[in-house]
C-alpha cells in the first residue's frame, strides 16, 4: 500500500492534479474489481525468477487492478483493449488485441494469443457498453494486423473458425503487411478439416464464413499515410513503422465518423516518422513500451546490458523514443499496451514503465489492463 501511494504521489507531482486524480480514482476502482475476481488464484513464489515463465511481470501478486471504463461518456466511439500481453507467457494477460467500436460494430487490431477468449473476458468484465451485442458473431468481420509476428497473429485461426462453428456466415477480411494473403491462405488450408467436417459431416451446413481473405497493405505506403479501408463508420489509414528487421510493418489511424475521434495504433516497434505521422493530433495513441532503466533484467536479448540495449532497442520502444513521438505528433494522450516491464522481485512495480515514461516528460499517459475501455 505504501508503494502504491508513493507512486500516486509521484504521478501527482508530474502530470498535474486533475489527470492524477483521475488516475488515482481509476486505480481504486480497478483494485476493488480485481480483489473480487482474477487475483484469487494460487501462487507459488519461484526460486528462480529469471526464466520467461517466472519473471516477476507474470506474478499475479503484481496485478494491481481489473478492467475499468476510461472512455469519455459524451463520445459514442470507443476502443476496447482486449489483450495487453507480450511474448512472455503471462497467464493473466491475453495476447495483443484491440477493437475500435463504432455504431455497435467492432474493427479489430492485432490478433494475439487467446483472442477468442479475450472477447469473452471483456464481455464478462466490462459493463460500460453491451459488448455481447457488439461482438455478435456476424459482426466479427474485419481485422487489421500491424505486423506478422507470431504473437500478434496466432489468434487468427480462432478469429476465422470459431464464429463459423457457432453459426456465423460471411468470410472475414484481414488487412496487413505483404505476406498476409499467404498467411491466411495457409490458415484456411491448415484448418480445412474443421470446415469440411461441419459442411459435410453431422451438421451439414454451408461453408460460408469458414474462411478469411488476406488483403496486403501495399509496400509503397507513404510516410504521411494512405487510405486502406472505409465504410459508414470508420476511415482507416496505414503508415510504415520500424520493428526489428521486418521489411513491412504498419501503424493504423482510425478516424471515426459519428464523433470524429481519432485513434492511432502503433503495434510493436521503435521510433519512426511514420508512427509520428499516424499519431498526429490523434485523441489516443495505443503503443508499446519497454523499460530502459531495468532492461538488464530482460529474459532475452543477450547476456550483457549493452547487448540487450542494442538488440531489444531495434525492436521496441524505450521511453526517450516515445517522448520523440509524443513531441512530434502532438497526440493528446497515450495508452501503453504490450508493455515489457522487467525488474527483480524486490523492486518490481507494475507501474514501472509508466513511471519511466512520465519521468521522460510524457504527460497524459496511462497503462492499460485487459478489458479497459477508452
Amino acid at each position: 500500500m505504501i508503494k502504491i501511494c508513493m507512486t500516486l504521489l509521484a504521478i501527482t507531482l508530474t502530470v498535474g492534479s486533475s489527470f492524477a486524480e483521475t488516475w488515482k480514482e481509476d486505480l481504486e476502482k480497478g483494485a476493488a474489481t480485481t480483489e473480487q475476481n482474477h487475483l484469487n488464484v494460487p501462487f507459488a513464489k519461484p526460486t528462480n525468477w529469471k526464466t520467461p515463465y517466472t519473471t516477476p511481470g507474470n506474478w499475479p501478486v503484481f496485478e494491481n487492478r481489473g478492467p475499468i471504463d476510461r472512455s469519455p461518456p459524451d463520445k459514442s466511439s470507443k476502443v476496447l483493449v482486449m489483450g495487453t500481453g507480450d511474448p512472455t507467457p503471462n497467464p493473466f494477460r491475453h495476447g495483443p488485441a484491440m477493437a475500435v467500436i463504432v455504431n455497435g460494430h467492432p474493427y479489430f487490431v492485432d490478433c494475439g494469443e487467446g483472442w477468442w477468449r479475450a472477447l469473452a473476458h471483456s464481455v464478462l468484465a466490462q459493463s460500460a457498453i453491451d459488448l455481447a451485442s457488439v461482438f455478435a458473431l456476424p459482426n466479427l468481420k474485419y481485422m487489421f494486423l500491424t505486423h506478422l509476428h507470431e504473437d500478434h497473429t496466432v489468434g487468427l485461426p480462432s478469429f476465422i473458425s470459431n464464429p463459423y462453428k457457432f453459426g456465423a456466415g460471411g468470410d472475414k477480411k484481414v488487412f496487413g503487411p505483404t505476406g498476409v494473403d499467404k498467411m491466411i491462405m495457409h490458415i484456411n488450408a491448415a484448418w480445412s478439416l474443421d470446415r469440411h467436417e461441419m459442411a459435410q459431416g453431422s451438421i451439414v451446413r454451408s461453408p460460408d464464413g469458414s474462411t478469411a481473405v488476406g488483403i496486403p497493405v501495399w509496400p509503397g505506403t507513404a510516410t504521411d499515410g494512405r487510405k486502406i479501408f472505409e465504410d459508414d463508420n470508420v476511415y482507416v489509414e496505414a503508415f510504415p513503422t520500424k520493428h526489428g528487421f521486418l521489411e513491412h510493418t504498419y501503424a493504423y489511424r482510425f478516424t471515426t465518423k459519428p464523433d470524429g475521434r481519432v485513434f492511432a495504433f502503433g503495434g510493436d516497434g521503435t521510433y519512426s516518422e511514420g508512427l509520428s505521422a499516424a499519431a498526429k493530433s490523434a485523441d489516443i495513441l495505443f503503443v508499446e513500451g519497454i523499460t530502459r532503466k531495468n532492461v538488464k533484467f530482460a529474459t532475452w536479448g543477450g547476456d550483457t546490458e549493452e547487448e540487450k540495449v542494442r538488440v531489444i532497442g531495434a525492436y521496441h520502444m524505450f521511453p526517450e523514443r516515445l517522448k520523440k513521438v509524443y513531441d512530434e505528433s502532438g497526440v493528446k494522450s497515450i495508452v501503453l499496451v504490450h508493455v515489457q516491464n522487467y525488474n527483480n522481485p524486490e523492486n518490481f512495480d507494475r507501474l514501472g514503465v509508466l513511471n519511466e515514461m512520465i519521468d521522460e516528460g510524457i504527460e497524459n499517459i496511462l497503462l492499460a489492463q485487459d478489458g479497459d475501455l477508452y
